[in-house]
């Protein structure tokens, strides 16, 4: 475990970098063979690389049918390793379940360029955020409820291209700590 953490052991631990000092912690976690293994912040002062290593060892905790809670302000590494994740706003868990369960509470960017002109679709129920550019493409922010209602609209317009992004852990996120959009539950 030390060598894939690249840790100095011949080094005085008062001397170490807090990135350093992060993977003591860490080596010192993924040395004992525990049921449930906690982690806050795990990859604070690590680099790239063995933020990397971190995530793989983590993986390999699941793969041998080990629980992990990991607390990271990082959600691209969350969504990464999560099977199940849940949303905290001032103290309470808001939200809890798998990334695709979650997902139905934030919206789609759609790109879409048709062969018809679409005007009108800003006005149907569920589209927001419209931008028509020079090029013919249009994009917007689809609510996850009516994305079959948008998708047989543009089906129908003729499509010639269509990219569609499914929100990120990042936009769930946020939409939790937008106050325009925190529902009363969240509050």
């Amino acid at each position: 475990m030390i060598k894939s953490f690249q840790l100095d052991p011949t080094k005085k631990a008062r001397t170490y970098s807090k990135g350093n000092r992060q993977k003591v912690a860490l080596i010192a976690a993924f040395s004992t063979d525990a049921d449930f293994y906690i982690f806050d912040e795990p990859t604070s002062g690590l680099d790239p690389l063995n933020e990397e290593i971190f995530q793989k060892e983590v993986l390999q905790l699941k793969t041998k049918g080990k629980a992990v809670l990991l607390s990271s302000h990082i959600l691209s590494e969350v969504e990464k390793m999560c099977d199940r994740i849940g949303i905290i706003r001032e103290g309470k868990i808001v939200e809890t379940g798998t990334l695709e369960q979650m997902r139905h509470l934030t919206r789609t960017i759609i790109k879409v360029q048709t062969k018809a002109a679409i005007p009108d679709i800003q006005n149907l129920t569920g589209v927001h955020n419209v931008n028509f550019d020079n090029n013919g493409v249009t994009t917007l922010a689809v609510d996850s409820e009516e994305l079959d209602n948008i998708m047989n609209y543009l089906a129908q317009k003729q499509i010639l291209s269509l990219q569609a992004t499914p929100p990120t852990l990042e936009d769930l996120f946020l939409r939790y700590y937008d106050s325009n959009e925190v529902s009363d539950n969240a509050k």
